[in-house]
């Protein structure tokens, strides 16, 4: 059986990650909230714009889900992003 030999001139590189953000009671909450005609109270287009201009994207987040916020962070500086991601997310959905 032959080995496969990994190239020595080449290095692949994390550039993005998925990650997972638990969500309180509270948080899940108002995002679950939905005006008289069935629309959401917080949209994604308004989440989308509360993280501008950060490197996410795969923003994710329902009840069939589970009670976590899922999102995609790309560049160099991904726990810097997350960091502000968290900052972000509390300064609208509260810490609790």
């Amino acid at each position: 059986m032959a080995q496969r030999r990994i190239s020595e001139t080449m290095k692949a590189e994390i550039y993005s990650i998925t990650y997972r953000l638990p969500l309180t009671d509270a948080q899940q909450a108002k995002l679950d909230r939905k005006w008289p005609d069935g629309d959401p109270f917080i949209s994604y287009e308004q989440i989308e714009s509360l993280l501008a201009p950060l490197p996410v994207e795969d923003l994710d987040w329902s009840c069939h889900i589970g009670q976590y916020f899922y999102f995609t962070v790309h560049g160099d500086d991904r726990e810097g992003t997350v960091a502000e991601v968290i900052k972000r997310l509390e300064r609208k959905l509260g810490s609790k």
